[in-house]
């Protein structure tokens, strides 16, 4: 702890002397971060709150029927998960887009841009193309997430260790190689589904379709505790993140190990990107909405709140959205609405850092 104080007296200091802390609102930050916080805490529960009735007293409603307690209980035990799951991959893809926007030096860039959605839906037309959808492999909730999670977890880990050897510092070698697998895996599963026969394609096309209420809610209770250790681990070390956000150099200037927090972080970005997007599917932009929100609300460069307030933001994006879609029974799933409300906003993001 006295060596992080340290660091952090010298990040201080040197933040004021390079011209970096003026663009930071220091006074009242940390009643600014209380407030918000406690805001979304709020909202959140009344998002939750407004999916359960959707699911259940309004759709009774629409329907003419009533809602008994045994009917309630029955729907309630069903959306539960659904909102654990929700919440759980929300906040994984907000803490991990953050420490990815760090690394990167960029708030345009998010972890999905390595190729993790590509691998996802890969291994989902693998499995089906040459197993039959009705194989174990794939029709087993439990054994289809742990194939699908782990091949990205290794081929993760394979690409950062063949970019990233002999301490390589190369971020920009590894998105480019990154987007590079992806339209190869891309190419590669486009071909398998179109020779696949129909039925198989359905299968595949509605496992890998980004829809909340199509999401894996059968191995919530063995993803959560790995989720939570992403987290945790990634919360712990929010002090290091602070000095990175000024470079490299200046990190190891500052007695940071600037190679090895690279890779250790890139490790826990693989293993959250891996088990939320194998559990719930592609959510390219929510981590990048939900970090830049935070950050035009806070006013910090300090971690810990950015963290917590862009999961409670990230949470709050996706359990109101598919809330309202549920209250109005929208045909267009929420995730396509967050990713081209995404997509509009790494345009406005890119046009502004060039006229800077």
């Amino acid at each position: 702890m006295e060596k992080i104080a340290k660091l952090r007296h010298k990040f201080l200091e040197f933040a004021g002397q390079s011209g970096y802390a003026p663009t930071i609102k220091h006074s009242g930050s940390g009643k600014r971060a209380v407030v918000v916080i406690i805001i979304l805490l709020v909202l959140i529960a009344a998002a939750s709150a407004l999916y359960i009735y959707s699911r259940t007293y309004a759709k009774a409603f629409r329907l003419g029927v009533p809602m008994t307690p045994q009917a309630f209980d029955s729907i309630l035990s069903r959306t539960i998960p659904h909102l654990y799951g929700m919440g759980a991959a929300a906040v994984v893809l907000a803490v991990v887009s953050l420490s990815f926007q760090t690394i990167t030096q960029s708030r345009v860039l998010t972890p999905s841009m390595i190729g993790f959605d590509s691998v996802f839906v890969g291994t989902q037309t693998v499995l089906v193309f040459f197993f039959g959808a009705q194989h174990f492999l794939f029709a087993d909730p439990f054994i289809n997430y742990l194939i699908t999670a782990g091949i990205m977890v290794v081929v993760s880990m394979l690409m950062f260790g063949a970019i990233l050897r002999n301490h390589r510092n190369n971020i920009v070698f590894l998105l480019m190689f990154g987007l590079v697998l992806s339209g190869i895996v891309g190419s590669g599963t486009s071909y398998l589904q179109i020779i696949m026969n129909e039925s198989d394609f359905f299968q595949v096309a509605a496992a890998t379709a980004v829809n909340v209420n199509n999401m894996n809610v059968g191995i919530i209770n063995l993803a959560l505790p790995i989720m939570a250790a992403v987290v945790a681990l990634t919360l712990w070390r929010h002090r290091r993140y602070n000095v990175m956000t000024l470079g490299p150099q200046q990190a190891k200037g500052l007695g940071v190990a600037y190679e090895k927090e690279l890779k250790w972080n890139l490790i826990l970005i693989a293993v959250g990107m891996s088990v939320a997007t194998a559990m719930i599917g592609s959510l390219t932009f929510l981590g990048l909405l939900a970090v830049n929100a935070a950050r035009e609300v806070l006013k910090t460069y300090k971690h810990l709140p950015l963290f917590i307030g862009s999961a409670l933001m990230a949470a709050l994006t996706l359990i109101l959205g598919q809330s309202v879609m549920e209250l109005l029974q929208g045909a267009i799933p929420v995730t396509a609405i967050i990713n081209l409300v995404g997509c509009s906003y790494i345009f406005f993001l890119i046009l502004k850092e060039n006229r800077i």
